[in-house]
């Protein structure tokens, strides 16, 4: 008896105990720990001296910095919102796995724009954050719709 077999008294096919049922669920999985990874490397990258530093956050008043912060935070959620609504239709027209792709490339782009940001200038981190949370939402609901299904 190996670690994926299973003594079965239905007539069940062989193909639902295959090891790559089983890699395909947890490649997949990842798509729901984008969501988690994000939001933590957000929280740290604010907190980091270079950060505060290139976007002149020492010198903002407290109010006015923690509304920026909220913002970024902020924005991330609202596009993760969209993204899941978006999700839904995209898995019905497109299919699950063509739609997963299409939301982790969302997420791509949204990284690499917030890599344009520089000389205190948030707002390429804004587009970025928008699109990161379209491409975490959809992908977080895609990935619950495909496992489930």
């Amino acid at each position: 008896m190996g670690l994926l077999t299973l003594v079965e008294d239905r007539p069940t096919p062989s193909a639902v105990y295959n090891w790559r049922v089983y890699a395909c669920a947890a490649v997949a999985s990842f798509a729901s720990c984008m969501i988690g990874y994000d939001s933590a490397f957000i929280g740290t990258t604010l907190a980091l001296p270079s950060f505060v530093h290139e976007f002149k956050f020492n010198t903002m008043q407290a109010q006015h910095l923690a509304t920026i912060k909220a913002n970024i935070v902020s924005v991330y959620q609202a596009g993760a919102f969209f993204g899941s609504l978006l999700a839904y239709a995209s898995a019905y027209f497109l299919g699950r796995r063509k739609s997963l792709w299409v939301f982790v490339t969302i997420f791509q782009i949204g990284a690499g724009i917030m890599l344009a940001a520089k000389n205190g200038d948030l707002a390429p981190i804004y587009a970025g954050r928008v699109l990161a949370g379209m491409g975490v939402g959809g992908a977080s609901m895609i990935v619950r719709y495909h496992i489930c299904m």
